[in-house]
């Protein structure tokens, strides 16, 4: 089955998502995941999107919440994301921005958490990633296989996680990440880590591209993903 295979329009564009829009269509990628990682960048998108902002040409849309609180609190952004429910998009949303479960719930299904990398106190494996599961039953998973690989390179945790929580699994971010969070294009030890993976996970579920690359670096960085996800044959 063929992957859906987007990006990030925050990888493409830092802050700019109209042009990492228009990149994106230069190139005939039609899976989005719409980034406000920043808080200031959330009003401007939401404003955006209410007054019609085209995304037409898209199959598959996603929508990333801020990953820091810097004026808001949990219960005005959840407030905020109520428009984003209404579309019924997939909203990713890190561990460590849950304190108090009471306002995600009432995004659902479409609340979608991402596991965490090492800087981050939480949501590291799959035990921690179940006290979030346990607290708000119905949230989805965002599945970041670089984070888990920075936890524990064998890959260890990351099957546990595909192993207990492949059923919540509602999309997968893929980029190469170094030590201070940043994220690069894939490179052949990162494409053999996914590849011990690469069989567990459903193809139908879509795949963001995370790495910071120029627009020429599009194709590539897909070919490179297709290369890792790919489903080795095992020999005994």
């Amino acid at each position: 089955m063929k992957r859906n295979i987007g990006f990030s329009t925050g990888s493409l564009a830092r802050g700019d998502f109209k042009r990492a829009i228009s990149i994106l269509h230069q190139y005939k990628v039609d899976v989005i995941e719409l980034s406000a990682l920043r808080e200031p960048e959330l009003p401007i998108l939401l404003k955006a999107l209410e007054d019609g902002l085209d995304l037409s040409k898209f199959k598959q849309i996603s929508f990333h919440a801020p990953s820091k609180f810097v004026t808001l609190d949990e219960k005005t952004l959840c407030k905020m994301l109520q428009p984003i429910v209404a579309r019924k998009w997939n909203i990713i949303v890190h561990p460590d921005m849950i304190q108090d479960p009471a306002p995600w719930r009432t995004l659902g299904h479409h609340l979608c958490i991402e596991n965490s990398d090492p800087r981050k106190p939480v949501g590291q494996t799959a035990t921690e990633m179940l006290t979030y599961f346990d607290m708000l039953p119905q949230a989805s998973w965002c599945f970041d296989i670089a984070h888990a690989q920075q936890v524990d390179q064998s890959m260890s945790v990351a099957v546990a996680m595909l192993a207990n929580f492949s059923d919540r699994l509602r999309e997968i971010h893929l980029s190469r990440i170094d030590m201070e969070g940043k994220h690069w294009a894939l490179d052949a030890p990162m494409i053999q880590a996914c590849r011990r993976i690469a069989q567990r996970l459903d193809p139908k579920v879509p795949i963001i591209l995370e790495a910071v690359i120029p627009p020429q670096g599009i194709p590539d960085e897909q070919r490179h993903a297709i290369e890792a996800l790919q489903i080795e044959t095992c020999t005994r």
